[in-house]
């Protein structure tokens, strides 16, 4: 790590927590929170010049296992924001919700450098291992921050500057980090806003490949509030299911519609179009203008469909349930008692772990592997893929 005087460091570090001085900017008193935690809660060393916690070939191996959806969501994008940053000698890394580094891109040169700062695959960021930094910061808040240098908590990273942003999943939940580091970097402060709105910016853009990646077998309104926008930047994101229910919501679309901040809820209580109408608008069919319920005002929208379109299911007559049962698809066997009971309880224990495979194998009692198979069999789709 490189040298710091860590003895001024931690006086310096002190003095916010006593409040005797105050860390300049909008984000000073997430900084002077995250001090106090880090010293008083967590009972880290200011001081210590030591890297962070890097996880063994295997450990990494086995979470970027877990994260490959988002690892091949956010692949070509970190390449364009390295490549935006290099010449100011900058790295860019992506960690999972935890904080553990699953992705880097860093010039090959450099990449000595880099690593003996802590800048690394399997590097682990949390607030409670090394105190206050971006990427930490972030996970607590879920709200993009610079730490600049000396805002570190700790002294091996006050030469250190991280711009680091939330990168969210489609109902809300957060799936990691967005981060750009540079190992030496100017004394001001403002000198990094540039680099932190691209951060910013990229962060979106992984969402959005995200949320398409995992929407594919529903249909999806890509949609804009200016019609010369729709085919080259949506910036709205909207799953919708074949029973015409919205299900799923990017982030800029659920600030555009708040409605949306309440899933799943039929497509004619928010705009004013029958899904119907909406299926049958093919992207091959230019441009559909969405009124908004709520507010009146319109979006204008592009429909993908997904891979085979399926239409909304017709509500039955009570005489043709039977006739309907002997009809049942492929993708909805009928099943025993015991397996309709299983299946039951496996949904309910993937839903209590927010879709997370390890933790529902743990809670019920069997390995991932046993798991899987049991989803496959039972036909099991989460939530934005039913």
């Amino acid at each position: 790590m490189p040298y710091v005087p860590s003895t001024r460091h931690i006086d310096r570090v002190c003095n916010v927590i006593e409040g005797r001085t105050t860390r300049p900017g909008a984000d000073g008193k997430r900084l002077a929170s995250s001090y106090r935690r880090s010293l008083e809660q967590y009972h880290l060393d200011p001081g210590a010049t030591a890297g962070p916690r890097v996880l063994t070939t295997p450990e990494l191996r086995d979470v970027q296992h877990r994260e490959e959806t988002f690892l091949r969501a956010s692949g070509q994008c970190l390449s364009r924001l390295h490549e935006m940053v290099r010449e100011a000698d900058y790295c860019v890394m992506l960690t999972d919700a935890q904080g553990v580094t699953i992705d880097y891109r860093v010039d090959r040169d450099r990449r000595h450098d880099f690593k003996r700062a802590g800048l690394y695959l399997g590097s682990c960021w949390s607030e409670s291992e090394e105190g206050t930094c971006g990427i930490a910061s972030v996970l607590l808040d879920a709200e993009p921050i610079t730490v600049h240098r000396i805002d570190h908590f700790r002294a091996a990273f006050t030469t250190l500057t991280c711009s680091a942003s939330p990168i969210f999943g489609l109902h809300g939940e957060l799936l990691g980090v967005l981060d750009a580091s540079a190992v030496r970097s100017p004394d001001e402060r403002e000198s990094q806003r540039l680099v932190n709105h691209i951060v910013r910016q990229s962060a979106l853009l992984i969402e959005d490949a995200y949320f398409l990646n995992a929407a594919t077998d529903c249909w999806v309104l890509l949609a804009h509030r200016n019609r010369h926008y729709v085919e080259a930047q949506p910036e709205i994101l909207i799953a919708i299911d074949a029973c015409g229910q919205a299900i799923a919501a990017n982030r800029r679309a659920r600030e555009c519609v708040p409605a949306l901040n309440q899933l799943p809820r039929p497509v004619a209580e928010l705009f004013d179009i029958a899904p119907e109408r909406l299926f049958a608008a093919k992207a091959s069919r230019g441009l559909v203008a969405l009124r908004l319920n709520d507010s009146g005002s319109t979006l204008y929208a592009r429909v993908r469909p997904p891979p085979v379109a399926r239409m909304p299911a017709k509500r039955e007559a009570p005489g043709q349930r039977a006739n309907s049962q002997a009809t049942e698809t492929p993708d909805t066997p009928a099943m025993s008692d015991s397996d309709a009971l299983e299946r039951k309880r496996i949904v309910a224990a993937m839903g209590e772990a927010k879709w997370r495979t390890e933790q529902a194998a743990q809670a019920l009692g069997m390995s991932r592997a046993t798991l899987y198979r049991r989803i496959a069999k039972l036909h099991i789709l989460p939530p934005h893929k039913c």
